[in-house]
C-alpha cells in the first residue's frame, strides 16, 4: 500500500523495488521472446536496460509485480538473479547530477542505472542499484528526493 512502511530484519524499510538481471544468449530474436512471455500476464515492465557481449546478453528488468514477474521467468526456464533497485523520482528541481553529488558525498558507489518507462506526476524515474541501499535511501530522502517503493509501480500517477 502506498504510504506504509515494512521493516525487515535488517531494518530495511521501504521504499523499495525488484530488479531482475535476466541472463540470456545474444541471439536475435532472445529479448523479444522475453517479452512475448511477459505481454500476455497482468504484469508490466517499467524499466530495461540491456548489456551485452559477444556470447551474452544482461536484460535488466524491473515489473510492476516482482512476484508474478519471479514466477514466470522461473516458468519459463531463464536464468536470473534479483537485486533492490532504489527508484529516485528527477522533478523539475533534482537532477541526475545532483543525485550522484548526493550519493558520492555519502561514498556510496553506483553499481547501474536506468531510466523507467513511467513518469510520476509528470516527472522522471530513475532506477538506481548502489552498493549501500539502506544508507542511499536515507541520503536521498535526507535531501528530500521522492523515492518510489514496489507498491508505487502500479499507479505512479497517483502518488
Amino acid at each position: 500500500m502506498p504510504g506504509s512502511t515494512y521493516q525487515t530484519e535488517r531494518s530495511h524499510e521501504a521504499p523499495f523495488a525488484v530488479q531482475f538481471s535476466v541472463f540470456m544468449p545474444n541471439r536475435v530474436g532472445q529479448f523479444r521472446e522475453l517479452l512475448d512471455e511477459m505481454a500476455e500476464k497482468p504484469v508490466r515492465l517499467v524499466g530495461v536496460s540491456v548489456v551485452d557481449s559477444s556470447d551474452w546478453a544482461v536484460v535488466r528488468m524491473v515489473f510492476t509485480d516482482a512476484d508474478l514477474a519471479r514466477a514466470i521467468l522461473k516458468k519459463a526456464g531463464h536464468s536470473f538473479t534479483e537485486s533492490e533497485v532504489l527508484l529516485v523520482v528527477l522533478d523539475a528541481e533534482d537532477t541526475l547530477r545532483q543525485v550522484c553529488s548526493y550519493l558520492l558525498r555519502g561514498e556510496i558507489n553506483v553499481h547501474f542505472a536506468f531510466s523507467l518507462t513511467l513518469r510520476c506526476q509528470g516527472s522522471s524515474v530513475m532506477a538506481f542499484h548502489v552498493d549501500d541501499t539502506v544508507l542511499a535511501r536515507e541520503i536521498l530522502l535526507r535531501h528530500g528526493l521522492t523515492l518510489l517503493g514496489w507498491e508505487d509501480l502500479a499507479s505512479p500517477e497517483e502518488q
